[in-house]
Order: C-alpha cells, then structure tokens, then sequence
C-alpha cells in the first residue's frame, strides 16, 4: 500500500531565518518567528514556531504562487528518512490530519535530523 502524497516537494540548501521574513510575514503572527527555511530554486519550506508553509511557485513565469499551511497542532505524525548510499537525498513526511501526507525531499547538506527534533518538541 503506497502513501498518496499531497505534494513532494524539493530542497536543496538552508536559508537564512531573516531573508524570508518578507516573503512570509504577511501569513504568521505577531508573536510567530521563523525558525527554520529551506529552499530550492523559486520554491521555498519554512519553520515557524506555530506552523509548516509551503511556498510553490508555479509556471514558467511564477506570477503564480500557492502557499500552503500546516500548523503543528494538525499534524498527526512524521517520518525521517536519512540519506544513504545510493539515495542522496533525505525524506520527511508530515501526516496532517484532513488533509493527508506532505512530503519534502533534502538535500545531502541539509541536517535532516535537526528537523526531527524540531518536530518532535512541536508535536
């Protein structure tokens, strides 16, 4: 039985917290901070202290865009996958409760683990 993954998203390099607050600031709280932020090419995955967004940039010329929101309370479960030998890339899984799986890829130079335990203290 295969998951039907909601999105899979890709990541390639960390960002710097205070080069996305422009971006996202308009969809978090007073009280919310970035705490984490990954991106590759045009498309973007943040860390709050409250949620998960997705940012996706669509088309050829990327007038179009889709955020998309998974606050840490909605979130039923996760799973990482560390890189291997041959599979270079590791995975995370979020189970978000009435919506389904979201999946991201990362990079081999991203810490995989430091998003585990992130999670694990929001959840």
């Amino acid at each position: 039985m295969g998951l039907d993954l909601i999105a899979n998203f890709s990541v390639i390099q960390k960002v710097d917290v205070n080069d996305e607050k422009a971006l996202f600031e308009l969809f978090m709280s007073e009280d919310e901070e970035i705490l984490l932020s990954f991106k590759h090419a045009r498309d973007r995955v943040v860390f709050t202290n409250k949620k998960i967004i997705a940012y996706d940039v669509k088309g050829l010329t990327g007038t179009k865009k889709e955020f998309r929101f998974f606050p840490y309370s909605k979130i039923s479960s996760f799973s990482v996958e560390t890189a291997g030998t041959f599979d270079m890339d590791s995975d995370l899984k979020i189970w978000v409760s009435g919506v389904g799986v979201f999946g991201i890829k990362f990079g081999t130079k991203i810490n995989i683990k430091e998003i585990g335990v992130l999670l694990a203290s929001k959840l």
